[in-house]
């Protein structure tokens, strides 16, 4: 019985210390994202959109982000798993019951987001402009 009462407690301290570090790396990488980036280029399986170049967006340390486009702006809610590989974000636009799906990667100044069209759809698991992915890159806008 003391066996199984140790075991028990070691797989909910090692549970405990998991979900520790997720937090930590969550918060972690809503850090690298916070702040405003501006899109340096948008592909689909259709080539470039040039449209997009110049819009941004900023993404809050409280989960939420906007999106702004010739000064119409769009909000939105995200979340994020790190520990996703690659790493996975989810972007919620305000007034939609359904969550976009993606995955992205931040080098210096440079964010990478593939996200997946349509809803129903599997997330993206490489980043590349293919069937019905879009990939996306920001540049961080200093202040």
């Amino acid at each position: 019985m003391k066996t199984l009462l140790a075991s028990a407690s070691l797989v909910f301290l090692t549970m405990g210390l998991a979900v520790g570090q997720d937090d930590e790396a969550v918060k972690k990488d809503k850090e690298l994202l916070k702040g405003i980036w501006k899109i340096e280029s948008f592909e689909s399986s259709q080539g470039n959109k040039e449209d997009f170049v110049g819009a941004t967006i900023e993404f809050k340390a409280d989960g939420s982000a906007e999106f702004t486009k010739d000064n119409d702006t769009k909000k939105a809610t995200f979340t994020i798993n790190p520990a996703g590989k690659p790493k996975e974000i989810d972007l919620k636009p305000e007034g939609k019951d359904e969550s976009m799906l993606g995955i992205y990667r931040v080098e210096k100044e440079m964010l990478t987001i593939c996200i997946v069209e349509g809803q129903g759809n599997a997330r993206p698991n490489e980043f590349a402009a293919k069937d019905r992915n879009v990939l996306v890159k920001f540049k961080k806008v200093s202040k």
